[in-house]
């Protein structure tokens, strides 16, 4: 009887799992979060790509990364109407 994959550890492009480029994208786009909204966009959208399952990539979406984007949307606002 064959092992079933699941999900989790299916693979991407040859042997490197879907968990390891999550982290990649991850590792490349998380430490800019403060800098404005926009890295917090593009992780979420790199995700979603890699994911291939909307309905989930938009659970986590909220799950993970609508704290972050509100707050930097906030200080985006708040500085532009300093100027």
């Amino acid at each position: 009887m064959r092992k079933r994959r699941s999900k989790h550890n299916r693979t991407f492009e040859g042997s490197v799992t879907l968990g390891q480029v999550n982290r990649s994208i991850d590792q490349v786009l998380h430490p800019h979060f403060r800098r404005g909204p926009l890295p917090v966009i593009i992780d979420s959208l790199a995700h979603a790509l890699v994911e291939g399952d909307p309905p989930k990539s938009l659970e986590k979406f909220f799950r993970y990364n609508f704290s972050p984007l509100l707050r930097e949307t906030l200080k985006f606002v708040r500085k532009m109407r300093q100027r």
